[in-house]
C-alpha cells in the first residue's frame, strides 16, 4: 500500500515538473524543473526495482548533462523579450500536434496493449507494442545482464538505429561548428603586412 502511494505521489510530482518545464519562461527555472523531473523518474525506477536505470538517470542526466546545460544557460545572455509573443504565436500549432499524438497513443494503448502477454518474435513479426514483463522472464539474471540480453537480441534493430541517429547528430554538430575559409574573403596577414615597404606602398 505504501509503495503504491509513493508511486502515484512521485508520478504526480513528475507530471507537474514536466508541465513546469514547458510553461516556465526563464530557461534556468525550466532546467531546474527538468533536473527535478529526472530525480522523480529515478525515484519511480527505484520503486519498480530498476536500480541500475535509476542510478544511470542520476549520474548521467542529473550529474552531467543537466548541470552542464545549467551552467551554459547561466553564463549566456538569454533574450526573453519576445518569449511570451512567440509562445502565444506557436501555441495553437503545438497544441494541435500534441492532441493528435495523445489520441494516437491512447488508441494504440487501449486497442493493442495487453497485460502480461508473452510475445515471440518470428519471421513475420519483428516488434510488438504489447507489454512484456522482462524481470519475470529473466529473474535469474542481474539488471545489467537483462538489459544487454534484451537490447542485443530483441531490440537490436532499434538499438542500431538509435546509434546511427546519434552518429548523425554528432557529425551535424561538428559540421555546424566548423569554420570554413572562403578564398574570396580578405583576411589580415600580419607577416605580409609587416614585410611590405611603406615607401612603395605609399
Amino acid at each position: 500500500m505504501k509503495t503504491n502511494v509513493l508511486f502515484y505521489l512521485f508520478s504526480l510530482f513528475l507530471v507537474i515538473c514536466y508541465f513546469m518545464v514547458i510553461i516556465a519562461q526563464h530557461p534556468v527555472f525550466s532546467l531546474l524543473f527538468l533536473v527535478s523531473s529526472f530525480l522523480f523518474s529515478s525515484f519511480l525506477l527505484f520503486i519498480v526495482e530498476c536500480e541500475f536505470l535509476a542510478l544511470i538517470f542520476i549520474v548521467i542526466y542529473v550529474g552531467a548533462i543537466a548541470v552542464l546545460f545549467l551552467f551554459a544557460i547561466m553564463m549566456l545572455e538569454s533574450k526573453l523579450n519576445n518569449l511570451s509573443k512567440n509562445l502565444i504565436k506557436y501555441l495553437p500549432v503545438v497544441s494541435f500536434f500534441s492532441i493528435v499524438l495523445l489520441f494516437s497513443l491512447l488508441y494504440e494503448f487501449f486497442i493493442n496493449f495487453e497485460i502480461n502477454s508473452y510475445v515471440y518474435v518470428n519471421d513475420f513479426k519483428l516488434y510488438s507494442i504489447e507489454y512484456q514483463n522482462w524481470y519475470q522472464l529473466n529473474d535469474y539474471l542481474i539488471d545489467i545482464e537483462i538489459y544487454g540480453k534484451i537490447l542485443y537480441t530483441w531490440f537490436i534493430l532499434q538499438f542500431l538505429i538509435s546509434g546511427l541517429i546519434l552518429l548523425l547528430v554528432l557529425i551535424g554538430i561538428v559540421c555546424l561548428n566548423s569554420s570554413f575559409t572562403n578564398p574570396q574573403l580578405r583576411n589580415q596577414v600580419i607577416f605580409k603586412q609587416l614585410s611590405k615597404n611603406f615607401k612603395v606602398v605609399l
